[in-house]
């Protein structure tokens, strides 16, 4: 995988297409359910990077979200479907830019994606603003005290870091740890998790201070890493976490073999998912991480995953980022179901705002609000990672988190299972 269309990827896209009548393009509203007919039409705002440093990210996005429509045959909850896509770019600014063109122009029932927890952290008051939810693929920020528009199909982004450091500590006994990521609050939250659990299991930093040393994410992120590199060579660390993705990641892991850093290296899963795993091979072979996935799993619902992507992509395997997005379709698709079936596509006596009036209007009763509604009552999904439902309190997955390792399967290179670590989510 990477972040370059392969002409196996291409072929697949024009397949699917031709399947489904017609693709889903860039914010023009084409449908993936066929013509607009009896007012019966969902539409849906995918916003994902399209641009900077997590573009490969949104391109597995858009692809998990794409095969799995094609799954449930361009409909969700049986009815047609027009998702009209925009772009996050490196969230902020551009995100809620493209955020409010969905709401406002598009009139969409509901925003599925987010890379970022920037874009999920920028978005958020327009969420609660219009009262269209959010369905998130991607980081989750502990900055969202109110979820009441937001339900992730991802992780919290505490949770890869807690989900390992109790093992962590175990492995490095009484030697200490040198912790390093990049400065933004995806970044934090990340390796605070981390650092929060490893030190509650009587862990200790061999960061100068005892504290993580932090990486420039603006204005643009870090890639040269060797002051830091040489810094951790030095110190009498037994072993290094670290948190990066995308370009960041495969540079990382590249410059850390480079300088010949010799303690064994772990990680939150996104240093090795998708396009740095593609890019470092061998490279990357013997780091250990956390994460919610691997195409390693042996269940029924990854077996069919696995097998539908490798199919549709000349024999490349999946990631996290397609499953998120994969599942998120299976929500819609059951919530859907729910609010139609349920007392909640009777309008409500109280302010509807404007887009949400809009979308009743063209989804026949089906509303926002509605859809909002039913996310609290659906049960567990059946995903490629395990099954899964949302939790109470922060409407994110309560899940298993697994311990990998980079190793060779033919001539592949895998995140393989070694372990379940834990289940985490709230």
């Amino acid at each position: 995988m990477t972040s370059q269309q392969t002409p196996g990827r291409s072929r697949w896209r024009v397949a699917v297409a031709a399947a489904l009548l017609t693709a889903v393009t860039a914010c023009t509203g084409s449908s993936l359910g066929g013509a607009d007919n009896s007012g019966e039409e969902i539409r849906i705002g995918l916003i994902v990077p399209k641009s900077g440093p997590y573009k490969s990210v949104g391109d597995d996005q858009v692809a998990g979200f794409r095969l799995a429509l094609e799954k449930l045959g361009g409909e969700l909850g049986g009815r047609p479907v027009k998702v009209i896509e925009a772009d996050e770019g490196d969230g902020k600014a551009t995100a809620l830019a493209s955020a409010r063109k969905l709401i406002e122009q598009d009139k969409v029932l509901a925003l599925v994606g987010g890379a970022t927890a920037d874009t999920v952290q920028t978005v958020y008051p327009l969420l609660k603003e219009s009262g269209v939810p959010l369905i998130g693929i991607g980081g989750r920020p502990s900055t969202v005290e109110d979820p009441s528009y937001l339900w992730s199909t991802s992780w919290l982004s505490q949770e890869t870091g807690a989900a390992i450091a109790g093992y962590l500590r175990e492995q490095v006994g009484d030697d200490r740890v040198w912790v390093i990521g990049p400065d933004y609050i995806g970044g934090h939250d990340q390796i605070n998790g981390f650092v929060d659990a490893f030190r509650e299991a009587g862990g200790k930093l061999a960061n100068p201070g005892g504290e993580p040393t932090w990486t420039p994410w603006a204005p643009t992120p870090t890639t040269e890493f060797s002051p830091y590199l040489t810094k951790i060579k030095n110190s009498d660390a037994a072993a290094v976490y670290t948190f990066y993705a995308g370009t960041s990641a495969v540079e990382f892991v590249k410059q850390y073999r480079q300088y010949g850093v010799d303690v064994p290296l772990y990680a939150s899963g996104f240093l090795t998912e998708g396009a740095p795993l593609a890019a470092l091979g061998e490279q990357a072979a013997g780091i250990y991480t956390s994460l919610n996935y691997s195409t390693t799993l042996d269940n029924a619902a990854n077996r069919d995953f696995v097998r539908r992507y490798s199919a549709a992509n000349d024999g490349e395997l999946p990631n996290l980022f397609h499953v998120s997005a994969w599942d998120a379709v299976l929500v819609l698709d059951q919530v859907i179901t729910e609010a139609l079936n349920g007392s909640d596509t009777v309008a409500t006596t109280g302010t509807t705002p404007a887009s949400q009036a809009a979308a009743d209007e063209a989804t026949g009763g089906l509303t926002s609000e509605s859809l909002t509604a039913a996310l609290s009552r659906i049960g567990s999904i059946d995903s490629p990672r395990g099954a899964w439902q949302f939790g109470p309190t922060n409407h994110t997955p309560v899940q298993a988190y697994y311990l990998r390792e980079v190793a060779q399967d033919g001539q592949v290179w895998v995140n393989r299972t070694v372990q379940t670590l834990t289940t985490l989510g709230s």
